[in-house]
């Protein structure tokens, strides 16, 4: 996590995180990297379906490929960026 959140610092870039199963574990890592308050924008937990609705993600998706598929990743990774206006969204189911 060192090298990604120095290149986002290098590069004045800025991320944010939507977690599911890992519970907060991907920006947990992030946070213990010095400077990375610098990149960080914003983090979400979103364990149950309602708040990744609630947060953006199409239901349809969530219903037609399950809750643990790379499409409702990537819906994740859409709706925390544009929710928080970040360079880049990170989405984890």
């Amino acid at each position: 996590m060192k090298e990604l959140v120095n290149k986002l610092i290098d590069k004045n870039k800025t991320i944010s995180t939507m977690e599911s199963a890992t519970g907060g574990a991907v920006v947990s890592a992030i946070t213990n990297v010095d400077g990375s308050s610098r990149v960080l924008k914003f983090s979400a937990i979103t364990y149950s379906n309602e708040y990744k609705i609630k947060m953006g993600v199409d239901k349809n998706i969530i219903d037609e490929y399950s809750v643990y598929s790379m499409e409702t990743a990537n819906e994740m990774s859409k709706k925390i960026s544009m929710f928080t206006t970040s360079d880049y969204g990170v989405g984890i189911t």
